[in-house]
Formats: C-alpha cells, sequence, structure tokens
C-alpha cells in the first residue's frame, strides 16, 4: 500500500515577507507555526484570506465558538489531517 502524498510546507526561512507575520501571530497563540498554515503559505492571498474569513466568523458572533471549533476539527478528519 502506498502512503498518502502531502504537500509540503513552507519552512519560515522560506517564507515571504507577507507570511512572515502569520507566522509569528500563529507562534503566539499557538505556540507553534502549525501545518496547515505552512501548505497555506505557499499561497499567501489564500493564507490571508483565509484566516481574515475565521477571524471574521469568530467576531460576528453568529456562530458560536465551540460550533465553529467543532467544524473545524471535523474539516481536518475528512481531509484525514495528520495533526
Amino acid at each position: 500500500m502506498s502512503e498518502k502524498q502531502r504537500i509540503k510546507g513552507v519552512e519560515e526561512t522560506e517564507a515571504s515577507f507577507l507570511i512572515k507575520p502569520l507566522y509569528a501571530a500563529s507562534r503566539k497563540i499557538l505556540g507553534k507555526v502549525v501545518q496547515p498554515l505552512k501548505v497555506q503559505a505557499r499561497r499567501p492571498s489564500i493564507a490571508w484570506f483565509g484566516n481574515l474569513l475565521g477571524i471574521a466568523i469568530e467576531k460576528s458572533g453568529k456562530v458560536e465558538v465551540r460550533i465553529h471549533v467543532l467544524a473545524q476539527l471535523r474539516a481536518a478528519q475528512i481531509v484525514e489531517c495528520p495533526f
């Protein structure tokens, strides 16, 4: 059986100046730069707008925090996220 191929993330030393603030925020909030952000960093516009969308959802108050977290967890399960 072959192992699934994963997209290689962008390490901080290789990241563009547009991505470094997102890496710093991830490190501040989570203590490390998470793999999904490293993969999104391949396309800085996707990384920024994806994160802005998440912030907008949280700040809107329209979705309960626990539902938002459960949705994120379920999405990670669906795509077989390894973390």
